[in-house]
């Protein structure tokens, strides 16, 4: 796929991120078009339509580290540890899908505890997943930065001063969201899970997150930098070439993908790229609806797996939208079970 960087796409979502809302109340209509993954395996391990396990929760587990500084690579660098909490059925199954939700905030904000992330993760973790709710560092930790990327943002004409650290603040978000997803695969034994059935769900930023560890190259997002850069590089497990098998986005964009381009001149989106559910409201403010259709005309020219769910009338962290008569968490249950072709019981 050489589909060329479009600074209209790059721009619109981006530049309005904010923190998570409460969401829109009542019910809103829904249309979706849906593109099934081709070429998928059934492999072993049920899961349930319904609650069916006990939860364990297992707070603030280390993932790795990552550096903070006073600013972008300011000479001062503090390792500081990444944290996760799971949440794991109570049954013993070995192996078990998973998923790892990533929460907005717009970059500058949010937590892996608050409302969303709990929901989803014990969602999915009573009907048989294990699940990961993580935390990741924002643009206050100010992380570090490949010279490739600072250079880039700074020197591009096509960005405002105003925006550039929060687009900045996206590479350490990345990076810190892949080591997680390679830190359960590492740790697959240990809690029971198939490497091969992780799949990722993120709301806003999250989902800008999320879309990017869908879309990028196994290395995006962590080989920029060497161990000399940025020491903790050697403990993000970046010998486990671990790839979403799914991803639910809501109300995210397309920018950290996109980036990449803006970087090295090379396009990332192509038909290998993780099935992605599209979920986005045509009221949104926050990151316009036409980020939802771009994504859409992406996925319908690599011919990468897709779905759209569009919510009619809902504006942005419309968590408490139903289609159908269906939550967003059910929802995203639907997809990941059938893109992955588990067994639902």
């Amino acid at each position: 796929m050489t589909e060329r960087f479009d600074p209209r796409f790059f721009l619109a979502g981006v530049w309005a991120l904010l923190v998570l809302g409460c969401g829109s109340s009542g019910s809103v209509d829904s249309g979706a078009s849906t593109d099934a993954a081709a070429g998928m395996q059934s492999t072993s391990g049920a899961v349930f339509q319904a609650p069916t396990f006990g939860i364990e929760t297992r707070s603030d587990v280390v993932y790795g580290q990552g550096l903070t500084h006073s600013y972008w690579n300011a000479p001062d660098p503090v390792a500081r540890d990444l944290l996760l909490d799971v949440y794991l059925p109570i049954n013993d199954e070995t192996d078990r899908p998973a998923i790892m939700f990533i929460h907005g905030g717009g970059f500058v904000s949010g937590d892996k505890a608050t409302a969303a992330p709990v929901e989803f993760a014990r969602y999915f973790a009573e009907r048989g997943f294990v699940s990961l709710s993580i935390g990741y560092r924002l643009l206050g930790d100010y992380g570090t930065l490949p010279a490739s990327f600072n250079d880039a943002i700074d020197t591009s004409p096509l960005l405002i001063n105003t925006d550039r650290d929060q687009i900045k603040a996206m590479y350490p978000a990345v990076r810190d969201a892949k080591a997680a997803l390679r830190w359960l695969a590492a740790n697959a034994d240990e809690y029971g899970v198939d490497p091969n059935r992780i799949s990722v769900i993120g709301g806003s930023a999250g989902s800008f997150i999320a879309i990017a560890i869908g879309a990028s190259d196994i290395d995006d997002y962590a080989a920029e930098l060497n161990a000399d850069e940025d020491p903790t590089i050697t403990s993000i497990n970046l010998d486990e070439p671990v790839i979403a098998a799914a991803v639910v986005n809501h109300w995210g964009g397309p920018a950290a993908v996109t980036l990449l381009d803006l970087v090295d001149g090379r396009s990332r989106w192509g038909p290998e790229d993780a099935p992605l559910s599209i979920v986005h409201g045509t009221a949104d403010a926050t990151v316009a609806y036409e980020q939802a259709l771009e994504l859409v005309d992406v996925y319908q020219t690599t011919g990468a797996a897709y779905e759209l769910v569009t919510l009619d009338g809902a504006g942005h962290a419309a968590w408490n939208a139903t289609v159908d008569g269906q939550s967003l968490t059910a929802l995203g249950f639907s997809f990941i079970t059938r893109m992955l072709e588990l067994d639902v019981r």
